[in-house]
């Protein structure tokens, strides 16, 4: 989220209102305060651990192949499925940094609520990829993250960018994040989406125009993706 709403949602919001949110496919009346915190859960999924040593020790390249992490007993049912089309050889390629290997694939740290989180993690760059709740309506509703229309296959999209959280003591703001919501039917944008959320080791952003390329190459294989006619 933006680094001027990033003091005003915590975890503990976050997962208050984030399991009273139904996945009713449509927009409804939710209140302003639940959408901070199931976009609050961006960051969370990005960067929840940014600063306590578990980017550092991602970066020792792994022998072989990282796998995705089975799911813990609080996941949703969704992570495998969600786990195995984003962790894909190509990811570095697709990131724009071929020399690069992922390292870890797992639920996301944070991830609290029903919907389905991952996180891969690379030597230089962290992917999150959500089957969100959060309608790119919602976020056009939500001036304060300043989202940017958008059409990815298709599909009404936005794109935004966020500051991921820092737990480190004493740490302000993280490094920037480049995030893109995108309906997964393209006749429905109060519908679920699904976000991308990338942010990487050395602060700069993810241009757009890598971020489309993963989106059109990774989401088609996603559970729930409806082509466009």
């Amino acid at each position: 989220m933006d680094a001027d709403t990033t003091d005003t949602t915590d975890g503990t919001n976050a997962a208050e209102h984030t399991e009273d949110t139904e996945d009713t496919g449509k927009s409804g009346p939710r209140t302003g305060l639940q959408l901070l915190a199931a976009v609050g859960l961006v960051g969370a999924v990005v960067a929840g651990l940014w600063g306590v040593s578990l980017l550092e020790a991602s970066t020792k390249p792994a022998e072989k192949p990282a796998e995705c992490t089975a799911p813990r007993p609080t996941d949703p049912p969704g992570y495998p499925a969600l786990c195995a089309a984003v962790n894909r050889p190509d990811l570095p390629t697709l990131l724009g940094t071929p020399e690069d290997r992922v390292t870890t694939a797992h639920p996301a740290p944070l991830a609290l609520g029903k919907d389905p989180m991952v996180e891969v993690r690379l030597m230089h760059t962290v992917v999150g990829f959500t089957d969100s709740s959060t309608t790119v309506e919602d976020m056009i509703g939500m001036p304060q993250f300043r989202a940017v229309p958008a059409t990815v296959l298709g599909h009404p999209a936005v794109t935004y960018s966020s500051n991921a959280f820092v737990l480190a003591p004493g740490a302000n703001t993280g490094p920037v994040t480049r995030n893109l919501v995108v309906a997964q039917d393209p006749k429905a944008p109060a519908g679920r989406a699904f976000e991308i959320s990338v942010f990487r080791e050395d602060g700069r952003a993810l241009d757009d125009a890598t971020l489309n390329r993963l989106a059109e190459t990774v989401l088609p294989t996603l559970p729930g993706w409806v082509a466009a006619p």
